[in-house]
């Protein structure tokens, strides 16, 4: 049975028919749906292929010259592939994995295998994202190949083209998105391409073996170590979310947010990367409920995730200021010149502020690459008031949130941290450095959770690490 893609999930903008004697239909997976399962972009590639009646080949490159690369970032990725190489294998698909180790010279004229498996496809299939290095990439690939490259939205339950406009409020997107999510949330499956032909290969695929050694071997940032307690992977994945049905579902409601208690899925990472699809989560929690769990779990993982998507597709200038509400903006720009303590670029990297709760959530983002959703806003509304301006403020959350977290690098990275200057919020009461754009206490959260606990468990964690 064939598993049709929707058309909204397609991006195809000018694209032509597909290149005549091409050899095979290329998927290009780029690292927003590293799975094989309840993929809409593997999908969509096996049906071209099937209807072009040619093989499937699936390439997958990591370069050391991304921003923010790391031993963290390279690891989990990594860690991906070789499940990734497993499971395709055990497919009979085609999959031709490249690390770069070292990174191109601006002289270099060699093309990149990329580009010479494109030249030599009949279409090109990749995913759809909005922000980070993804969009550059799928527009110089147009520009230089005359194969048509068509991008998949592969990452949300409603295809971002389903919704018209951008919202400025949840309340807002929530109505809208409703009125889609029955349609969209569904089992994806998987398609299975008929024609089974090796593909002669332009380099030596990389087998993913020894990956610290091949970390290692890359020119990358080796500063920023792999997580200790976060695999990569749909094994991984689906281990801690089938811990977080049983365990932590049941108590979602009253209890995620307290990050004392392990009752949040902790899944962001791994959507980020795609191992998994949303659609597997949302399914497999709403059959084990309760119903009243599922249905604020469902809020949270889908209108919140999904309206940062929106905002990322509609404002291409959402890594600066310019997408910051202008009321917002103005109230920071009006209270500039009040009085606040500022802290160097390193003091904050290195947790070295005079707030032990704040440092302790700094030192869950260095040490283990993730912070829990509560005190991830309490973390960003902070650097607000120990840098000059919200400019600064913005540069900082940016690079710490995603050097650091492996969910950052995001449409989730931008829409949580523009919710620190007042994105899909409104005005509050007034006070010093953000005039009415909300503030938050650490020292409120006393009222909220243990915080001395959190605090002593954070400084145990880095003496053993």
């Amino acid at each position: 049975m064939s598993l049709l893609v929707p058309d909204l999930r397609i991006h195809a903008p000018g694209q032509g028919r597909p290149r005549a004697r091409g050899e095979f239909v290329l998927y290009w997976m780029q690292g927003i749906a590293m799975r094989v399962e309840g993929n809409f972009a593997f999908n969509f590639a096996a049906q071209q292929a099937d209807l072009l009646h040619l093989p499937l080949l699936v390439y997958q490159g990591l370069r050391p010259d991304y921003p923010w690369a790391s031993d963290r970032h390279h690891t989990f990725f990594l860690e991906s592939v070789a499940d990734l190489q497993q499971e395709f294998g055990r497919r009979g698909v085609q999959y031709a994995f490249h690390l770069a180790q070292g990174r191109t010279g601006a002289g270099a004229k060699a093309r990149s295998p990329l580009l010479q498996l494109a030249d030599r496809a009949a279409l090109v299939v990749t995913e759809f994202s909005p922000t980070f290095i993804h969009p550059r990439q799928t527009k110089r690939l147009r520009e230089k190949s005359a194969t048509p490259v068509i991008a998949v939205d592969t990452a949300g339950v409603v295809p971002v083209k389903a919704i018209e406009r951008a919202h400025l409020t949840a309340r807002g997107f929530r109505t809208d998105l409703q009125r889609h999510l029955e349609e969209h949330l569904r089992p994806v499956g998987t398609e299975e391409p008929r024609v089974r032909r090796a593909i002669d290969l332009p380099f030596e695929p990389t087998l993913v073996r020894d990956i610290p050694a091949l970390v290692a071997s890359c020119d990358i940032d080796h500063s920023v170590p792999p997580s200790p307690t976060i695999r990569g992977g749909t094994r991984a994945a689906r281990q801690r979310f089938a811990w977080f049905v049983a365990h932590g579902l049941p108590r979602y409601t009253d209890e995620r947010n307290d990050p004392n208690i392990d009752a949040t899925s902790r899944m962001s990472p791994y959507l980020h990367f795609g191992n998994i699809g949303i659609q597997e989560l949302l399914l497999q929690a709403r059959e084990a409920g309760p119903a009243a769990q599922y249905a604020k779990f469902e809020d949270e993982a889908v209108t919140w995730r999904e309206l940062a998507w929106n905002f990322c597709h509609f404002d291409p200038k959402h890594r600066t200021t310019a997408a910051i509400p202008a009321w917002a903006l103005k109230e920071l720009s009006d209270h500039e010149a009040d009085p606040r303590h500022l802290y160097t670029d390193v003091q904050l990297e290195q947790a070295l502020t005079g707030d032990e709760l704040w440092n302790a959530c700094q030192r869950s983002l260095l040490r283990d690459g993730e912070l829990h959703n509560y005190l991830r806003m309490l973390w960003g509304k902070s650097v607000v008031q120990w840098t000059p301006n919200a400019s600064e403020a913005l540069r900082v959350l940016e690079h710490l949130n995603n050097k650091y977290a492996l969910d950052g690098r995001d449409p989730g990275s931008y829409g949580g941290i523009h919710w620190i200057f007042g994105k899909f919020d409104r005005p509050f009461y007034r006070r010093s450095v953000y005039g009415t754009v909300r503030f938050m206490s650490t020292r409120a959260a006393k009222d909220k959770f243990d915080v001395d606990a959190y605090i002593r468990h954070s400084r145990q964690s880095s003496l053993q690490s």
